[in-house]
C-alpha cells in the first residue's frame, strides 16, 4: 500500500552524465511542473511549485525504479528561496527524485473553510493574547465551518474518486459531560446518500478542579472549568462511493438534531480491498482459536492462544476482516500480527489502562490493522495502542491506524525498529514516542492529526542507562496537536529529522529541540534538522509566546546541531526561538522564515552559547519587529554570513 502512495508522492527525474533527458516522469496529483536545462555544462532543474514543499530526495522514498538505474543517494541542496538547483555530474544510469515533504498518503484532504458553505466560517485572525483554547486555534488551517441552522451545508466540489470519507468534526457535549451523538446528512451531486453518525464522547475535556487555565485539563465534567479538545474524527464507507468530479455536501437536515455541527476537514480515499491471508502454511488464523470478528464478544483469550501457538510454530498470526474486542493487554513476543488492512480488521480495547499490543523480543511485527479504545475518555484512564518492552530489536509497525488511546505508540528502549505508513488520530497523549534508549529507529511516512501531546518525539530520558542515538524521523505529516509539540528531538545524538510537514499546533513549539526540566533527559550532542516545512506554528502557553521552532536548553545542553533548509511560514510569534540557560551551539543554514508574528529569530535573555548563521532569509515582517533579536548581551555570540539582516 505504501509503495503505491510513494509513487504518487515523487516526481522522477532522469539525469545521465551531462545530458538531462527533458522528458520527466511526473507521478500523482500535485507534482510540480519540472523543467530541465543546461547551464555552463551542468544540468539545471527548476519547478513551478513553491520550493518549500518539495525536496530533492534520496533512495528511501522510491518504491520502484527503472531497470539498471539507481537513485543518487545524496540529496542536492535547494538553496534558500530558490526553486531551481544545479545538478552535479552523475554516472550513467543514475537519477534524482523530487519528493513532496510530509507523508505519502492514499487520501486527499479538503479543508471545509476553503469550500462553499451557507454556514459560518470561523477563523483565527490574530495571534492568541491569552492561554484560552478555542476551536479555531485547535483546527487544521486555524479555521473551520459551523452549521447552525437547518439546511446549512458545506459543499466540496470536483472531488476525487473515493469509497470512504473521514470527517474531523465537533458537536456539543452533554450538559453534564459524557458527550452526545447526532447524525449529519451526506449528499452526493445534490441527492441524499446517507446519514453519518457523529459523537462527542471522546472530545470536550475541561480543567481539573483547582488547576489554572494553562494546564492540560483532563476532566470530563463541564463545570470544572474552561474547555479544550474540541475535535474528533469519524470514518465511514460511502454508500456506492463517489466518482471523480462529483460534489459532496455535508448538510444539517431537520433530522440532524445537534445544536451545531463544526466541520474542520474531510479526507477522501479509495480504500483497497481486504488483504488476502499470508501464504498457505505460514500462518495461524485467530478464528481457529475462537476469535470471531462478527459477534461483538471478547476475543482476548483466543488471540493470546493463537499468538502462543504461532510463536511455538514460527508462524504469523492472521486476523481476517472483522471487528475484534479485547479486555486485557496482549503481549507479542517475536511474532508477526497481520490484519487484512486498516479499513478491514479492527481490534478495540474495552477496558481502561490496557494496550492493544505490547511488543518485545526479536523481530515482532504489527501490520495492517485499526486499533482503538472504546473506554478511554481522558489521559489517566487510557492505555496505549502499541507499547514496547525492552529488550526488543528489529521490530516493525506498518500500515496501522490508531485512535482514542492515551499514547498511540510508546516505544521504550527498542532498537533497529521501523514505524511506517501509519495514521494516528486523536490521542490523549503522544502519538509516537521513541524513549528510554530507543536507537537506530526509523519513523517515516506517518500521518498524525489531533494528538494530545507530542506528535512524533525522540526522548533520551535519563532513566535509561544510555541515551537514544541515531534515530531518523522523515517524511511525516503532523497536524493540529491540541497539546505538546508536533515533533520534538530531546537528548541523545546522531538523530536526523528531515522532510516533515508540521502545522497548526496549539501548545508549545511546533518543532522543539529539548524539553524542559519536567522531562529530564541527556544532553543533545548531535543532530540534523533539515528540509522541514513548519506552518502556523507556535503558541502562547503560559504567556511565553513560544516560537514555531522552540529550541529549549532548559534541562540539558544542545551542541553540534545543524538546522538547515527549513521553511517556516506564518509563525504565530517568533519563527525560531532560543530559550533556556544550558549551553547551546547550533548552526543555522539556508532557512527561510516568511511572515512571522513577531521576530524572525529571537534569543531570550537567559540563553548562553553560540550560533553560526549562514544564508538565512527572513522576510515579510510585521512593523516594529526585527529579523534577528539577541536579548542576551554577550552571553550568546553569533557569526553571520550572507543572511538578510546585517
Amino acid at each position: 500500500m505504501l509503495g503505491d502512495n510513494l509513487a504518487a508522492h515523487c516526481a522522477h527525474l532522469c539525469v545521465r552524465g551531462l545530458m538531462a533527458f527533458t522528458t520527466c516522469c511526473v507521478l500523482g496529483q500535485g507534482a510540480p511542473g519540472l523543467h530541465l536545462g543546461l547551464e555552463e555544462g551542468n544540468s539545471v532543474l527548476s519547478w513551478s511549485a513553491t520550493p518549500h514543499f518539495w525536496s530533492l530526495a534520496s533512495a528511501n522514498v522510491v518504491p520502484t525504479q527503472p531497470s539498471n538505474w539507481s537513485v543518487i543517494a545524496a540529496p542536492v541542496t535547494v538553496v534558500g528561496d530558490s526553486n531551481r538547483v544545479v545538478l552535479p555530474r552523475t554516472g550513467a544510469g543514475q537519477f534524482y527524485v523530487l519528493a513532496k515533504r510530509g507523508a505519502a498518503v492514499p487520501f486527499t484532504t479538503l479543508e471545509a473553510e476553503e469550500n462553499i458553505t451557507t454556514g459560518n466560517i470561523i477563523a483565527l485572525t490574530n495571534s492568541p493574547t491569552s492561554v484560552t483554547w478555542t476551536p479555531e486555534l485547535e483546527a487544521s488551517g486555524r479555521a473551520f465551518v459551523q452549521l447552525n441552522n437547518t439546511s446549512d451545508y458545506v459543499e466540496f466540489s470536483n472531488v476525487v474518486a473515493a469509497n470512504t470519507i473521514v470527517i474531523r468534526h465537533c458537536i456539543p457535549d452533554a450538559p453534564t459531560g459524557g458527550g452526545t451523538s447526532a447524525t449529519l446528512s451526506l449528499y452526493v451531486n445534490g441527492s441524499k446518500r446517507q446519514d453519518l453518525l457523529l459523537s462527542s464522547t471522546n472530545n470536550w475535556l475541561y480543567q481539573s478542579a483547582g488547576t489554572n487555565a494553562s494546564e492540560n485539563g483532563q476532566s470530563n465534567i463541564p463545570t470544572n472549568g474552561p474547555a479544550h479538545v474540541f475535535w474528533d474524527e469519524s470514518r465511514y464507507f460511502i454508500t456506492n462511493g463517489v466518482a471523480a468530479g462529483d460534489t459532496i455536501r455535508l448538510q444539517k437536515d431537520a433530522g440532524d438534531t445537534a445544536a451545531y455541527y463544526r466541520v474542520d476537514l474531510i479526507d477522501l480515499e479509495t480504500a483497497p480491498a481486504a488483504l488476502a491471508p499470508p501464504e498457505a502454511g505460514t500462518y495461524l488464523n485467530a478464528t481457529s482459536y475462537g476469535a470471531n470478528g462478527a459477534d461483538n464478544l471478547d476475543d482476548t483469550t483466543a488471540i493470546k492462544n493463537c499468538i502462543a501457538a504461532a510463536k511455538a510454530q514460527g508462524k504469523i498470526v492472521w486476523l481476517p476482516p472483522g471487528t475484534y474486542f479485547q479486555n486485557a493487554s496482549i503481549l507479542v513476543d517475536g511474532v508477526t500480527i497481520q490484519g487484512a488492512g486498516m479499513w478491514h480488521t479492527s481490534l478495540i480495547q474495552t477496558q481502561n489502562a490496557t494496550r492493544n499490543f505490547s511488543i518485545t523480543g526479536s523481530a515482532p511485527k504489527i501490520l495492517d490493522l485499526f486499533l482503538a479504545n472504546s473506554a478511554t475518555t481522558y489521559r489517566a484512564n487510557g492505555g496505549y495502542g502499541i507499547s514496547l518492552a525492552s529488550p526488543c530489536a528489529n521490530w516493525v509497525v506498518q500500515n496501522v491506524w490508531i485512535t482514542h488511546t492515551a499514547a498511540g505508540m510508546w516505544m521504550s528502549g527498542g532498537e533497529d525498529g521501523m514505524i511506517r505508513g501509519c495514521r494516528v488520530r486523536f490521542t490523549y497523549a503522544d502519538a509516537i514516542n521513541l524513549n528510554k534508549g530507543a536507537s537506530r529507529c526509523v519513523v517515516e511516512h506517518n500521518h498524525v492529526r489531533g494528538a494530545g501531546d507530542d506528535g512524533i518525539a525522540i526522548l533520551a530520558d535519563i532513566t535509561a542507562a544510555y541515551p537514544s542515538t541515531n534515530n531518523v524521523l522523515r517524511y511525516n505529516t503532523v497536524i493540529a496537536n491540541w497539546w505538546g509539540h508536533n515533533c520534538s528531538m530531546s537528548g541523545g545524538s546522531g538523530h536526523v529529522v528531515e522532510n516533515n510537514y508540521l502545522a497548526d499546533n496549539s501548545h508549545s513549539g511546533c518543532f522543539t529541540v529539548n524539553l524542559n526540566s519536567a522531562y529530564p533527559h541527556y544532553p543533545l550532542t548531535g543532530g540534523v534538522v533539515q528540509r522541514n516545512t513548519i506552518l502556523r506554528g507556535g503558541s502562547n502557553f503560559v504567556g511565553q509566546k513560544r516560537g514555531a521552532m522552540w529550541i529549549s536548553a532548559s534541562a540539558a545542553a544542545i551542541t553540534n546541531v545543524f538546522i538547515r533548509d527549513n521553511f517556516i511560514l506564518g509563525a504565530l510569534f517568533p519563527a525560531i526561538h532560543l530559550v533556556g540557560n544550558d549551553p547551546q551551539s547550533i548552526t543555522f543554514e539556508r532557512n527561510v522564515v516568511d511572515a512571522p508574528g513577531t521576530e524572525g529569530i529571537r534569543i531570550n535573555s537567559e540563553v548562553i552559547g553560540s550560533g553560526s548563521f549562514v544564508s538565512n532569509i527572513v522576510r515579510s515582517l510585521k512593523p516594529g519587529f526585527n529579523q534577528y533579536t539577541n536579548l542576551t548581551g554577550t552571553n550568546f555570540s553569533g557569526t553571520f554570513t550572507g543572511n538578510t539582516w546585517p
